[in-house]
């Protein structure tokens, strides 16, 4: 016997009347509705309000640290979840699909604030990012996300925590004072009801006030586009891994949408920065408490996606291990090669597939990268950037150190191991 979905059906501000036929005999055959208040709300808006008579039930305080406990107390076959237009747009769907499975449930959605968005600015929504600010961390930490994304140059939407967001984001691009700002409130909710639409438009120098907190941002960024960071765009003491060296090193890094990294000795924290730039998460751990705040106020000001741990590598990454709801994709050690057992934690944390990359321009440690090679396989470059300077009045080239870096596949790894013990 087929088992029963749980069904989601995804209501926007104009209520009943933007729901589809189905959706409305989902929700007036059901026992019970579950959501939050405002969406419950909406089932008393429209030329339907009264034909649902289902028991209203609102979530439970805390119901997302208790995910197993919340959804043990529903029954498919008569409870429908409520939710707020598209379910599967940063909403409760995913999360759904993450703890049920995505044959337990069945989406029934409205259309998403990106769709009803575009539609008002007459954008094409397939060619347009959306950052969320709802699900990453709050305050400037948070809104630092839409810094790389302002610096392609393109026209994006940002889904607003609330509506302080609107000048969050416009801190976080201070330094492009004309790019403009369209704040859209309560989008689709037309000219009356609850939740009428509202949209005001301003720049970053003159930021939009939004009419309330479920509001999703338009920005139009002015200025030249940039792609890697030049050094002067960080805030450092020196600990800096410059240019080209950190566009080589991130490059061999592999970074990737989601994917995570664990910067081992962060330094001013550039590599975690450049990797979430390009649309991963990181975890920077630094030993210095005022570097590691240092990190924290580049990571707003360029990057957002990285969470900088203060703390002494090796040990520090046991916190991490412990933590983590998955292991590193890539690890990154840029600092602290000679402490003992470095290398043996950062290999047994990166996860199966993952990638090793340390750097130095030290004999010490280059003697360790060398001994790590003997044991775990790997490539071993030497790189040298040399600079125009000027001598008296003429210009010369300087050399920089050179760096030694080693680059490690763990799968690769373990296979040759494998190999090798197949041949004795």
């Amino acid at each position: 016997m087929t088992r029963a979905r749980l069904r989601v059906v995804g209501i926007g501000c104009d209520g009943l009347d933007g729901l589809t036929a189905r959706a409305l005999r989902i929700l007036a055959g059901s026992r019970r509705i579950i959501g939050a208040p405002r969406q419950l709300g909406l089932l008393d808006v429209g030329d339907a309000a009264g034909a649902i008579a289902a028991e209203r039930v609102e979530w439970p305080e805390g119901y997302w640290r208790r995910w197993a406990e919340v959804l043990a107390d529903l029954e498919p076959d008569t409870d429908v979840v409520l939710a707020s237009g598209d379910p599967m747009f940063h909403g409760i769907g995913t999360t759904l699909v993450r703890e049920l499975g995505a044959d337990a449930i069945e989406v029934h959605p409205a259309p998403s604030s990106a769709s009803l968005a575009c539609a008002r600015l007459g954008w094409a929504l397939d060619a347009t990012p959306v950052v969320s600010l709802v699900t990453g961390p709050a305050g400037a930490a948070g809104a630092g996300a839409v810094v790389p994304v302002a610096d392609a140059g393109r026209p994006f939407l940002v889904l607003c925590r609330d509506a302080g967001s609107v000048a969050l984001v416009a801190a976080a691009l201070a330094d492009r004072p004309n790019t403009v700002l369209t704040a859209l409130t309560n989008v689709g909710g037309g000219d009356a009801g609850p939740y009428p639409e509202t949209i005001a438009r301003g720049t970053v120098a003159k930021p939009p006030v939004p009419a309330g907190n479920l509001t999703i941002l338009a920005v139009e960024p002015a200025g030249a586009p940039r792609g890697w960071l030049p050094d002067t765009a960080f805030d450092t003491d020196g600990q800096l891994t410059k240019s080209p060296i950190r566009e080589l090193t991130v490059a061999a890094l592999g970074p990737r949408p989601g994917a995570l990294l664990w910067d081992v000795g962060g330094g001013t924290g550039s590599i975690a920065i450049e990797w979430a730039r390009h649309g991963g998460r990181a975890i920077c751990v630094e030993r210095d408490a005022d570097r590691a705040a240092r990190i924290e106020g580049n990571v707003a000001a360029l990057s957002g996606g990285v969470r900088a741990v203060h703390g002494s590598a090796p040990e520090a990454l046991a916190l991490l291990d412990d933590a983590r709801a998955s292991a590193p994709d890539a690890i990154f050690i840029g600092g602290g090669l000679t402490a003992d057992g470095m290398i043996e934690a950062c290999w047994e944390s990166l996860a199966p597939g993952g990638r090793l990359v340390a750097n130095t321009v030290t004999l010490e440690s280059e003697a360790v990268l060398w001994d790590a090679r003997s044991r775990f396989g790997g490539e071993v470059h030497r790189i040298g950037v040399e600079r125009a300077g000027k001598v008296g009045a003429f210009t010369a080239w300087r050399p920089a150190l050179p760096v030694v870096q080693w680059i490690v596949d763990k799968q690769v790894a373990q296979g040759a191991a494998a190999e090798g013990e197949q041949g004795q």
